[in-house]
């Protein structure tokens, strides 16, 4: 099985997560990271918070990435 897959409907992802590549406990930062996501998109943030906010999820991904198996597309 693959570590990650994601599987599209007309209106949802569908991500599967097999146990043994990730523990609970980091799925739900992820989950938790995710929701403090989308409320601070949908507050009235001045957008250079939300600009900080987007550099250090791509700086998070950047040291995290390898934690995934996502492949870069650069050799």
């Amino acid at each position: 099985m693959e570590a990650i897959k994601i599987d599209t409907t007309e209106d949802k992802f569908i991500i599967t997560i097999d146990k043994e590549s990730l523990d609970a406990e980091f799925i739900t930062r992820i989950v938790k990271l995710y929701k403090i996501n989308q409320l601070a998109s949908k507050g009235n943030l001045k957008k250079d918070i939300l600009k900080i906010a987007e550099e250090i999820d791509s700086e998070w991904w950047e040291k995290n990435r390898e934690t995934f198996n996502v492949k870069t597309g650069t050799p």
